[in-house]
């Protein structure tokens, strides 16, 4: 394959079908190389009409940082230095790339548009080191998860991955749902697990469809929303089944709207036509669990947001019927990047756990999920 063309994903696998490596086609003098490598477009010789690699490498810094001072001294080179390598690039595409101010630099349009494809351009060059460097998957594997999934499979994940892929690295970001979902889109992220609308919690009226606009997406786990609470008066935690209507009986402690879970949540009382007794809105599910072990409120979660031993100990924990409650958490990938050997390898093993952790009773509140008609 050149540089510049597309061509097959290394590696086999979940995406292996859905995903070409892209490269833009800049041309990049590479030393040590021929002035002119037959059958490519990579040049050796200096030429300012060409952008290098290095100033590639520099922007993202420089964007990262929001210094040129504090990106000068990360990467070793004197700012003057580091300032001509800029000026060269923007003459080059023939734009200004960073916008200068006394709190430092930030990237222009343009510039923000040059950092997302950069960021792919030099992670695809690492993974192409990595994959020609020999059979055995190797280097760093970025994946996104939210903090409920976080809890359950992050730790198995890791390990699983130290036992069989020893020279993988694991980067894993924690956050939001629609976060983890535009770092992935923008091609910052190889993997992202995402929740979802489950289809019969809305039906033909998907609360996100995100993600079935570009990339590929596997269905892993549906989790059942629960209403996890402290027994009322001192009784005797609940597990019996509990409709909309009557869980709006009890003041709550939600996810902000902002959350994929709590848009499942809004609709249902909506559909339902009861009023929601709102107390509080968090981002923080720890802080929601400190509430509901206090007896301050209820909540609406499923049971793998409840982490530590014992967290859901003496609690009721009741599913919510009558509309049924459902999310799905979907393994996606950006079509932005095409996934490198160690990057499909984590891909197969994601499903591998996740189903274990479901079948084991490990993941409870969860079934495995089971791909819909047209979905990858």
């Amino acid at each position: 394959m050149r540089l510049g063309e597309t061509g097959p994903m290394i590696g086999g696998g979940f995406f292996s079908e859905q995903y070409e490596i892209k490269i833009p086609a800049y041309r990049y003098p590479m030393a040590g190389l021929p002035s002119v490598w037959p059958g490519t477009c990579c040049y050796a010789q200096r030429n300012p009409e060409y952008m290098e690699l290095r100033q590639l490498k520099y922007f993202v810094r420089i964007v990262e940082l929001g210094s040129l001072s504090r990106a000068a001294k990360d990467l070793f080179i004197a700012q003057p230095a580091l300032s001509a390598q800029i000026m060269n690039l923007e003459k080059e595409l023939d734009v200004r790339l960073l916008a200068r101010s006394v709190r430092g630099v930030a990237p222009t349009e343009a510039g923000q548009a040059l950092y997302l494809h950069a960021q792919a351009v030099l992670r695809q060059i690492e993974r192409l080191r990595h994959d020609v460097q020999g059979p055995t998957p190797s280097g760093p594997v970025s994946i996104g998860m939210p903090t409920s999934a976080a809890n359950v499979l992050a730790g198995p994940l890791i390990a699983a991955v130290g036992e069989r892929f020893p020279d993988v690295r694991l980067k894993i970001v924690e956050s939001l749902s629609g976060h983890l979902y535009e770092l992935a889109a923008n091609g910052r992220l190889e993997l992202s697990l995402l929740f979802e609308a489950h289809p019969e919690s809305a039906p033909g009226e998907p609360v996100d469809d995100a993600l079935h606009h570009g990339g590929a997406h596997l269905p892993l786990v549906d989790e059942d929303l629960c209403l996890i609470h402290a027994p009322q008066d001192g009784g005797t935690p609940q597990r019996a089944d509990i409709s909309v209507a009557d869980a709006a009986a009890f003041r709550l402690a939600l996810p902000a709207h902002a959350n994929i879970t709590r848009r499942l949540i809004d609709r249902a009382f909506d559909k339902a036509g009861v009023k929601m007794d709102l107390l509080a809105e968090l981002d923080s599910l720890s802080t929601i669990q400190s509430i509901v072990t206090k007896g301050q409120a209820a909540t609406i979660l499923t049971p793998a947001a409840f982490i530590g031993p014992g967290a859901l100990s003496g609690l009721s924990v009741r599913r919510i019927v009558d509309p049924p409650l459902v999310r799905r958490l979907s393994l996606y990938s950006s079509e932005v990047v095409g996934l490198g050997a160690a990057a499909d390898q984590v891909a197969l093993l994601i499903p591998e756990l996740a189903h274990a952790l479901v079948n084991s009773g490990t993941w409870e509140g969860a079934s495995c999920a089971r791909a819909q008609a047209g979905q990858s």
